[in-house]
């Protein structure tokens, strides 16, 4: 996500393994990982999240339940379908796929540099 400029947060209900009174997350990238706190859902935590964030315009739902993106909607934030949002990155990724193959040059790896360099001492020999 973080290739295209985006940002995301994803919040999942408490897992009882490792559920906190409080909401843990974790960052991988550009993607946070948060689970609601223990005894609170995980549609309510996000209610609550979106509730307290000073500009809705700038954040988008991701979801395909119902009721939760029209209680989003009724906080001012605009929520996606989830399959139109795959299909939204999907898009994003292969147009930004051709740009960057058309900007960077291409670097071999290191298993295609060595095989090529065998074709090549063996060549010579």
């Amino acid at each position: 996500m973080g290739s295209l400029g985006l940002k995301g947060i994803l919040i999942f209900d408490s897992n009882p393994s490792h559920a906190r009174a409080y909401p843990t997350k974790s960052t991988l990238s550009h993607l946070e990982v948060a689970h609601a706190p223990i005894n609170v859902e995980g549609d309510l935590y996000i209610l609550e999240y979106l509730s307290i964030i000073k500009n809705p315009a700038r954040y988008r739902l991701i979801t395909s339940d119902r009721a939760l993106s029209q209680a989003a909607k009724n906080l001012k934030v605009t929520s996606i379908n989830s399959e139109d949002f795959y299909t939204l990155l999907f898009d994003l990724s292969l147009s930004k796929d051709a740009i960057r193959s058309e900007l960077k040059p291409l670097f071999e790896s290191k298993r295609e540099l060595e095989r090529l360099q065998k074709i090549f001492e063996s060549d010579k020999s």
